[in-house]
């Protein structure tokens, strides 16, 4: 079905993108996550902390020390005490960082910001229905070990194009 080989596509040049911007920036997927986490929290003034990035990361403590110290190590974040709790490890932006993602994505952001702009109201709805359909499939798709047969389809799998 030509809308499934699109969105197969689309997957196949987000994974070339992030490719590309490991290469570039040594930045790989859960480094970026990082960066725009803490990034979202101080736009609404809130504090990013080690113990909540591995919250919403859903990765262990040891991880998140690795996935920090490179983020310290590449110029895009610094680690600060809380001043009234110095157990709390704070993580804050420097002030190039900001600048080097913009540079990075902004390109991409503003085509991808345009080509939504073009579409008529109603061209969005069925898009916004069509992707939030996926990720309902996707998100109930099973793991390995969740008890269905590797190769199984889920139930409401995409079926391959023939």
């Amino acid at each position: 079905m030509a809308v499934l080989e699109a969105v197969r596509r689309h997957r196949a040049a987000e994974a070339a993108m992030r490719r590309r911007m490991r290469e570039d920036m040594d930045m790989g997927d859960t480094d970026l996550a990082t960066l725009r986490w803490i990034i979202s929290l101080e736009r609404g003034g809130l504090p990013a902390t080690s113990a909540g990035l591995a919250r919403h990361l859903g990765i262990s403590t040891a991880a998140t020390v690795k996935v920090v110290a490179r983020l310290v190590k590449g110029g895009y974040i610094e680690r600060t005490r809380h001043p009234s709790d110095r157990r709390v490890l704070l993580l804050g932006t420097l002030p190039g960082a900001h600048e080097r993602l913009r540079r990075a994505l902004g390109p991409m952001h503003e085509g991808m910001l345009r080509l939504a702009a073009s579409l008529a109201p109603a061209q969005r709805a069925v898009v916004i229905d069509f992707l939030d359909g996926l990720v309902e499939i996707v998100d109930r798709a099973p793991v390995e070990g969740d008890g269905a047969a590797v190769g199984e389809a889920s139930p409401g799998a995409l079926p391959s194009p023939a």
